[in-house]
């Protein structure tokens, strides 16, 4: 453990035994004086206390405390071991960890519940319920969770809510340097010096965020018919995160067509601060054969940082891309901005009932209706003084102070959420559901029309002539969705249970590839009792999704184009259909297109004897989607668990006990055993870009069959643990011990069914990944030890080593300038991109927590 453990340890011995000290003066010495002093008094005494006794008790008298503090130590070894602590906290030194107290007495209506668990981390938990039983229910939560990235390191500072500064020193050192305007493959070696110096001498930044929740319930029946209830909540998110910003450029360095991409930009410290306020009022009404209700929501999202500004590191004047391309220089604004989440509101009704109908049938539906608007300003074009005359070609619009063509957005969504039900049990063996869903998001907004749009960085300006001469427009999409289910549950036999299940999806889309899909859903299941403690589960789904329409941009194909398995290409003459997104016309979105589900699973479950129980589960999921077309061609996900546990005795039948048998009555030992396996295959293609210049020339984009590649990942998770449990007599002493081993290993094979075009080795070469490696161990080791009623102390060990070995991060830095080759021969020159370096990495940890609990 080291040193610095033990050391840590020395002090945390210390620190338990004033902690018990101060435990022994307060619940120890002074109930045995009182003892004492009572043994002399009289039997008239001793009535008059059992007298007392019999009265009611009162409130403190009925109320149970339970307090419990301690202290923690820690040892973290590893260059990067925030992972350890990423949604959990354990601060070093004595803490109250948790405080439980309730109030619950046969002679009183009225009851009190509360608790507070970690007070002094970060992940804090207070909660209370009171209330008098049938009457009056209020329930409160206050709860937070840390989520922690990592230690890194950046040029930026908050100097002001959402604006991020870099001195100015800073940016004129970087922009002197020869060649920082430069392409990749003339960057040369100066500018990476100077900026891996200005990153050694900026400030670490510590990158977490924390969730809150501000809960209140409250419910009141003034009598057995009427039900009304409250609630409000708030929820928040506050602190820093890594948020990446940039562009990219494509650098023609080999034949016509290839080229090296770079992407230009950097991850920012994004300041979070926002919250939402939710309110509930609703009343029901319930009959004993009918019942009714109705729900109004409010919804208040409100960010207090509604965008982001920063400063380019590499920029002290504005400057645009290199005309007429504007592929060369990209990135060189001062001044960046980016709008964060705005503010929204959202407001629903909700109409609820049911009635019960006779062969116990029950019809009930829910009806809900809502809207949601947002209108939060919008920001300027671009904050690039250098995007106006003359520094833009003809016919693209100056976009530097230029008013937007409204002020806002003016959005506004209404939902309309419908569900009805039919359930009945006509019989006693048979059961049966009829369902009906709906989904409905109607997209009101305004259409808006932009005359131009900065891009690739604020380097230049696209217009609506630009590419593929397509309308730069907000669109309003909307979509309704709706399922039909009948389902039906029959109990053939006493031993034998079999359910069937058809669902019908229907999705209606605007502004989507497919108008209209049509899912057919078929489940069944069976359940068997072999023989008394032995039952055996079995079911299975098939689906089939079918796209009424998938509709495409209107390529042509030219057989003879780019070798003899031909191209699809878009030509300056291709009508473009608007409104639709600009890929390759063979290229299906995996959530609109043709899929064909399987999903099946069985279990054995084994419980014959009150020492031993097992369990077994597997089950299976694929997914295929249409071999013709790219994009995912198939998921398939498959799991086995298995669980045992075993009791050392079986409970005893009588109340003998001979010597040693508690511990073995108290005893528990289990283990279980998970694998699962996901696989993904892919179908891509590298396409060809062919003398497009921006405003002057229409895009012409080839996609040739021969620059297919095919990706095929597996990850194997598999996961083992066992623990034993055990007590002494009477459970004065308690231990607990578990260990857990999670293993995770990704593979990804990628290769060209055919050889690609001497023109496309880096746009469309594959080659396999490196294998990533992920392993997570975990020893918890737990010891209470009850030192007299109500007074108990203990230990908690827990030792958690953890590999990561990950080809994507292992060689991350704040700012690479090259990347080795996909054969490791050499270095390719790729993107300037500034990175904090927020990451995670292997670790070890150990931790020890003493603690002291008194319930009084």
């Amino acid at each position: 453990m080291g040193s610095d453990f033990i050391k840590r340890l020395r002090s945390l011995v210390k620190t338990a035994i004033c902690l018990l000290a101060i435990i022994f003066v307060i619940t120890g010495v002074a109930p045995d004086v009182l003892s004492q002093r009572s043994q002399g008094t009289d039997t008239g005494q001793t009535q008059r206390r059992r007298t007392r006794a019999r009265r009611k008790k009162g409130f403190l008298e009925s109320l149970k405390t339970t307090i419990q503090v301690g202290a923690t130590i820690r040892s973290l070894e590893g260059d990067r071991p925030g992972k350890f602590q990423e949604t959990r906290d354990f601060p070093f030194g004595p803490v109250l960890q948790g405080i439980h107290m309730k109030f619950e007495s046969a002679e009183s209506p009225f009851f009190l519940e509360a608790e507070g668990l970690e007070l002094g981390e970060r992940d804090r938990r207070v909660s209370a319920e009171a209330g008098r039983v049938g009457k009056v229910r209020t329930r409160f939560l206050w709860d937070q969770l840390p989520h922690y990235f990592s230690d890194g390191r950046t040029l930026h500072v908050s100097t002001a809510p959402g604006f991020l500064a870099v001195a100015p020193a800073i940016r004129a050192r970087l922009q002197a340097v020869p060649n920082a305007g430069a392409s990749a493959s003339q960057l040369g070696t100066a500018l990476p010096t100077q900026v891996r110096q200005e990153i050694q001498a900026a400030a670490p930044v510590q990158l977490r965020v924390r969730f809150g929740q501000l809960l209140v319930d409250q419910s009141y029946h003034p009598n057995k018919n009427w039900e009304l209830y409250f609630r409000v909540q708030y929820v928040s998110r506050n602190g820093t995160r890594a948020r990446p910003t940039g562009t990219f450029a494509r650098e023609n360095v080999g034949p016509l067509g290839d080229g090296v991409w770079e992407a230009l930009g950097m991850e920012l410290p994004e300041p979070v601060s926002y919250g939402t306020t939710n309110l509930t009022f609703g009343v029901q009404y319930s009959r004993p054969k009918w019942r009714v209700g109705v729900d109004y929501n409010l919804s208040l999202f409100r960010n207090s940082i509604p965008s982001l500004t920063w400063e380019n590191p590499f920029r002290v004047t504005d400057s645009l891309a290199v005309s007429p391309a504007f592929s060369v220089g990209r990135n060189r604004f001062v001044r960046g901005q980016l709008a964060l989440p705005p503010d929204s509101d959202f407001q629903s009704i909700r109409v609820h009932g049911s009635v019960d109908l006779p062969y116990h049938t029950q019809l009930r539906g829910v009806l809900t209706w809502g809207k949601g608007t947002q209108n939060e300003q919008f920001l300027p074009y671009t904050l690039n003084s250098a995007m106006r005359p003359p520094n833009l070609l003809a016919g693209q619009p100056a976009l530097f102070d230029l008013a937007p063509p409204r002020a806002s957005l003016n959005g506004e969504v209404q939902t309309l959420n419908q569900d009805y039900a039919l359930a009945s049990k006509p019989w006693d063996n048979l059961r049966f559901l009829l369902q009906y869903r709906s989904d409905e998001r109607d997209n009101r907004t305004p259409q808006v029309h932009f005359p131009g749009l900065p891009a690739f960085g604020d380097s230049s300006v696209r217009t609506s002539i630009d590419f593929y001469n397509q309308p730069i427009e907000s669109l309003a999409a909307s979509y309704t969705r709706q399922n039909a289910t009948a389902l039906l549950e029959w109990d053939i036999t006493k031993n034998l249970t079999w359910e069937m299940e058809y669902e019908w999806e229907i999705w209606n889309r605007r502004f989507r590839d497919v108008p209209r899909t049509n899912e057919h859903i078929v489940r069944g299941r069976l359940d068997y009792k072999l023989m008394r403690g032995v039952t055996i589960s079995a079911d299975y789904l098939y689906a089939h999704r079918i796209p009424r329409n998938y509709i495409t941009q209107p390529l042509i194909f030219n057989p003879t184009l780019n070798g003899p398995l031909g191209s699809w290409a878009i030509t300056p003459t291709t009508q473009v259909i608007p409104g639709l997104g600009i890929e390759f016309n063979l290229l299906r979105r995996f959530d609109e297109s043709d899929r064909v589900r399987n999903n099946g699973g069985f279990s054995l479950e084994v419980t014959r004897s009150e020492k031993l129980n097992y369990s077994i589960s597997y089950r299976y999921l694929r997914d295929d989607y249409d071999k013709r077309f790219y994009g995912l061609n198939y998921n398939v996900q498959s799991t086995v668990d298995a669980q045992l546990s075993y009791f050392l005795a079986a409970p005893p039948k009588d109340d003998t006990e001979g010597p040693g048998d508690s511990w073995k009555e108290n005893t528990f030992l289990y283990a279980n055993y998970s694998r699962e396996q996901d696989q993904t295959g892919y179908r891509g293609l590298g396409h060809l870009t062919i003398g497009a210049t921006p405003n002057v020339t229409a895009c012409c984009s080839q996609f040739p069959t021969a620059n297919t590649w095919d990706r095929n990942t597996r990850i194997h998770f598999d996961m083992f643990q066992f623990g034993i449990n055990t007590a002494s007599a009477g459970e004065r002493t308690l231990f607990d011990l578990s260990y857990v081993l999670a293993f995770t290993r990704e593979r990804t094979h990628t290769a060209n069914p055919f050889p690609i075009l001497a023109n496309s080795l880096r746009t469309a070469g594959a080659y396999d990944y490196p294998d990533v490696i992920n392993r997570q161990q975990e020893v918890n080791l737990s010891i209470t030890h009850r030192l007299r009623p109500g007074l108990d102390v203990g230990f908690i060990y827990r030792y958690e080593p953890y590999r990561l070995d990950d080809y994507y991060t292992n060689s991350l830095r704040p700012y690479q300038a090259a990347l080795p080759t996909p054969n490791g021969a050499g270095t390719v020159p790729v993107a300037r991109y500034l990175f904090q370096d927020a990451r995670f990495t292997t670790y070890h940890a150990n931790t020890g927590t003493f603690f002291v609990r008194y319930t009084f």
